[in-house]
């Protein structure tokens, strides 16, 4: 690729999501649904930068490319063009919101990751799995489980991913309610 075309792609990949995504993964195959995706979460960027307090809820059934788009692509881009924001990322449990996290900071330290967002490093000195930053800026990252410890913490983004384990839990009224009180007594609060 001439200099021209990288420093179109580059200057793409900082702009677009999906181009972000598909520069990082020559394979990534995307349909309607990912375009889809890939703009409202463009635009949930953008108002969060703009301190409007978005929303955004992804509803598909598995397999449909949700976490790979959300909660492990989202991110890096997320704090590339915002390296002073924090994210605090929930999942059912937190081996869940770990294994998303450790991609994350996998794609931060990619080569690519670093042509496109040369001044986003992580900090190694706060670069535990659970809870990491960047070097020399704001940019935070936190993992945890529903109903795990996230009082104290707080968020520019609030990830939540797979909030229930699977269909018997999701049927429960009590893991339910369980889950709905932690979201408005402890989770909400950090934003």
């Amino acid at each position: 690729m001439n200099a021209q075309q990288e420093l179109a792609s580059r200057v793409l990949a900082r702009r677009r999501l999906l181009p972000f995504i598909q520069r990082l993964n020559k394979k990534y195959l995307a349909g309607w649904v990912h375009e889809d995706i890939c703009r409202r979460l463009e635009t949930f960027s953008q108002e969060v930068a703009e301190g409007k307090s978005p929303r955004l809820m992804l509803l598909l059934p598995p397999r449909h490319g949700k976490s790979e788009l959300a909660s492990k692509n989202f991110p890096p881009w997320h704090l590339g063009r915002y390296p002073d924001h924090e994210f605090i990322a929930c999942s059912y449990n937190l081996s869940l919101a770990m294994g998303f996290s450790r991609k994350v900071k996998q794609i931060i330290d990619d080569p690519l990751y670093q042509a496109v967002f040369p001044e986003i490093k992580l900090d190694p000195n706060n670069s535990s799995t659970e809870e990491w930053g960047l070097a020399d800026q704001q940019g935070a990252y936190v993992a945890a489980g529903i109903g795990g410890p996230i009082t104290g913490k707080g968020a520019h983004v609030l990830l939540i991913d797979d909030p229930v384990k699977n269909a018997e839990e999701a049927d429960s009224v009590d893991v339910r309610e369980k889950i709905w009180e932690w979201y408005l007594s402890t989770a909400y609060s950090r934003l």
